[in-house]
């Protein structure tokens, strides 16, 4: 699909592909959403790269990394005298596009004052540099990325409604990569070739190395896996990586192991952990579905209601989430 690809055969991997290359062929705007570290960029590219638009431009903008007094030139771009320091015209990224893909990464950063301006050149297809007099056409593909969650931000107000609406025509939810088990180790694999390339020595996961890399939850997602092979094949001494070399014993998020500990207790656990049935009960199923909701209950009084957080805290997705909070309704 691309020149960097996407690695991975796991079944959650292989239904986010799949959306991605059936909202690639049209010209829609696509909203792509899912925990830090899951490689949004690359999957933005990947919509690229399959588009009819592929032979232009794919330009990236960190919307969380400009500051708010520069956003509108950064985007729109601006005229020479526009505001003190404006020396030169400036082309915006809006403009730079033209003709290829815009891919705004950490969308739920941009202030408000920013918002109506973005929905404007969304709706119009035209941008105004500032100081400009007149509006610019621009024929731009744009793929936006989040990992905070715009229904509750929208809830709060402190994201435009027209706005999400317009963003999320085509809406792709990637997964974690505690959900992409078997895709851990190949990721893993991976990681340690490229850092051979930059001059480190190539080295092996031995079994120890396999079960740790596959028992952690990785919070931090695949940027988190890249980075603790990168520590750990530059710091090792030997010709392989065990677990001891991936240093991930301590890591392990608190309420996921909170969760793990209630589930190997469940014969005591259960009933009352789950408070809401007979406490006599021998019934596995219920008991489960109790000690469940406690679970889903703490992880949302933790996460102060934003449900993508709290999903990241039950090792789930933000999807499966909604779906066992409408069962439980």
């Amino acid at each position: 699909m691309c020149a960097n690809p996407i690695l991975g055969e796991s079944a959650p991997l292989r239904r986010a592909l799949d959306m991605i290359r059936r909202v690639s062929l049209c010209g829609s705007t696509v909203l792509l959403t899912g925990e830090t570290g899951t490689g949004k960029e690359l999957f933005a590219r990947a919509v690229h790269d399959a588009s009819p638009v592929a032979d232009g431009p794919f330009i990236t903008v960190n919307c969380a990394a400009i500051p708010e007094h520069l956003i509108e030139s950064e985007l729109f771009g601006h005229v020479r005298g526009a505001f003190t320091g404006a020396s030169d015209k400036r082309l915006g990224r809006f403009a730079a596009a033209h003709g290829g893909t815009l891919f705004l990464d950490e969308i739920g950063e941009l202030p408000v004052a920013a918002q109506a301006k973005l929905l404007r050149a969304l709706e119009q297809r035209t941008v105004c540099p500032v100081g400009a007099d007149n509006d610019v056409a621009v024929d731009v593909r744009v793929v936006a990325a989040t990992n905070r969650d715009l229904e509750d931000m929208v809830a709060r107000g402190t994201f435009r409604a027209d706005l999400f609406f317009r963003l999320s025509v085509l809406p792709v939810e990637l997964p974690p990569l505690r959900a992409r088990g078997e895709d851990i180790v190949l990721l893993a694999e991976a990681a340690i070739r490229r850092v051979a390339k930059r001059g480190a020595r190539m080295v092996d996961l031995d079994a120890s190395a396999r079960t740790a890399l596959k028992m952690y939850l990785w919070p931090g997602n695949v940027r988190e896996l890249n980075h603790v092979i990168e520590r750990a094949v530059v710091l090792c001494d030997g010709p392989t990586l065990s677990a001891s070399d991936l240093r991930l014993g301590s890591k392990q998020p608190a309420l996921a192991i909170a969760s793990i500990a209630a589930v190997t207790e469940l014969p005591v656990a259960t009933a009352a952990a789950a408070n809401d049935h007979d406490e006599d009960t021998l019934d596995l199923r219920t008991a489960l579905d109790g000690l469940e909701r406690r679970l889903i209950r703490q992880a949302l009084e933790r996460a102060h209601g934003n449900r993508t957080e709290a999903a990241a805290l039950l090792g789930l997705n933000r999807t499966t989430l909604v779906e066992k909070l409408r069962r439980y309704a």
